[in-house]
C-alpha cells in the first residue's frame, strides 16, 4: 500500500512539473510572437503599448483554459480584436497585419 501511494505521489509530482514547465513555454513563445509582429509591422512604442493590450484581452484567464468558448465565441472575439487594432494602427499597417494572418496560427519551423 505504501508503494503505491509512493508511486502515486512521485507521478503526480512530475505531472505537475511538466504541466508548469508546459505553460511557461506557451506564455514565452506568445510573447516572441506579439514582438515579432510589433517588429515586422513597424509599431512605434505607444502603438506596440495597445497592439500588446488588446492581445493580452484575448488571452483566456486560468479558470477560463479548462472552458473552450463556442466557435461562434472566439469569432466574435476575433472580430472584436481586430476592430481595436484597426484603430490603433495605420492603414498601411493595418494592410500588412491582414497580409500577415494566413501565416498566424501555423506552425513555425517546428
Amino acid at each position: 500500500m505504501k508503494k503505491k501511494m509512493l508511486g502515486l505521489a512521485v507521478i503526480l509530482l512530475l505531472g505537475s512539473g511538466v504541466c508548469m514547465a508546459q505553460e511557461r513555454g506557451d506564455r514565452d513563445g506568445r510573447e516572441k510572437h506579439i514582438e515579432r509582429m510589433i517588429a515586422d509591422l513597424g509599431l512605434n512604442e505607444a502603438q506596440a503599448k495597445d497592439f500588446k493590450a488588446v492581445w493580452e484581452e484575448m488571452k483566456p484567464g486560468k479558470k477560463e483554459k479548462c472552458a473552450k468558448p463556442s466557435h461562434e465565441e472566439m469569432e466574435k472575439k476575433r472580430e472584436e480584436m481586430d476592430r481595436k487594432i484597426k484603430k490603433i494602427l495605420t492603414d498601411e499597417q493595418y494592410k500588412k497585419f491582414q497580409e500577415m494572418k494566413p501565416q498566424r496560427g501555423k506552425p513555425h519551423g517546428r
